[in-house]
């Protein structure tokens, strides 16, 4: 066995290709991707060794790994034949976050001056997420928006992400008053655990029991009786994959709000108060 095989273990074919896509996703081309992840498999090497290593025809070799030392991610010795050397592997995680980092920052920059300075007046709309993490998302953007009231009901765990505890966390710093509700022990004790401050409560409004089933309300936040997200848990074609989709709106003025503020505060208000503990 090379070093180059027992450094990357049984699953190096697996783990060679994972790394290359998740490369791609940074804006490497797969040729790029490819001779990058060989030249640090090698270290440093020759435009016929990095071929070899990256299964890349030879004269892509040069343009790629010409493209990766302009971005700072390969160095290239003026040899006969030229060789190439890659960089340590945190010093090219760091160029990458660097590069996207500025990006981030210049389009942080552009975006505002794109709107209007008289932006239009819209309608009172609900709004639609689909997925786990667009609705973890959203629960935890609204939580971050809370200033005074948080009502939360969460019966599916997944969605209870470590982003959700910690808007929910901050959210009790800022003093704002939360109550959270669950069927499930598991999630009440994790909010306990993230927001001591919180009450919260056991509460079967929604469902007969738990696991909930699917076609079921898996989570409803209200942030300062103004914005509101429900979340029901859909079951799929595949057999036992579920996914989530949300309806959410940050008026106040959408019919939904006031239909359910006073259905959600009785509900999980209800409930036996376990304030700071599961």
């Amino acid at each position: 066995m090379s070093n180059d095989e027992s450094a990357v273990g049984p699953d190096g074919d697996d783990l060679v290709a994972e790394t290359a896509s998740l490369l791609e996703t940074f804006g490497l081309t797969s040729y790029e991707a490819k001779c990058f992840v060989a030249l640090t498999r090698i270290g440093h090497g020759t435009a016929r060794e990095i071929a070899e290593v990256a299964d890349v025809p030879r004269p892509r070799v040069y343009d790629s790994v010409e493209s990766l030392a302009e971005r700072g991610l390969a160095d290239v010795q003026d040899a006969q034949p030229r060789r190439f050397r890659a960089p340590e592997p945190r010093d090219a995680v760091e160029t990458i976050r660097r590069e996207y980092g500025e990006r981030l920052d210049r389009l942080e920059g552009l975006l505002p001056r794109l709107q209007s300075p008289e932006p239009r007046e819209e309608r009172a709309g609900v709004w639609v997420v689909e997925g786990d993490d667009a609705v973890s998302d959203r629960l935890a953007a609204l939580a971050d928006d809370a200033g005074e009231e948080l009502l939360v009901v969460v019966a599916v765990e997944s969605l209870l992400t470590e982003e959700v505890r910690a808007a929910l966390a901050e959210a009790t710093d800022r003093g704002v008053d939360i109550t959270v509700g669950s069927p499930s022990p598991e999630i009440r004790s994790a909010v306990a655990d993230a927001a001591p401050d919180a009450a919260v409560v056991e509460t079967w409004t929604w469902w007969e029991d738990y696991p909930i089933r699917a076609g079921e309300i898996s989570s409803i936040l209200m942030a300062d009786g103004r914005e509101l997200i429900v979340s029901s848990d859909l079951e799929t074609d595949l057999p036992g994959v579920d996914r989530h989709s949300a309806v959410w709106t940050d008026d106040e003025r959408a019919p939904l709000v006031g239909l359910m503020r006073p259905l959600l505060a009785e509900a999980i208000r209800s409930g036996p108060s376990a304030r700071g503990s599961a």
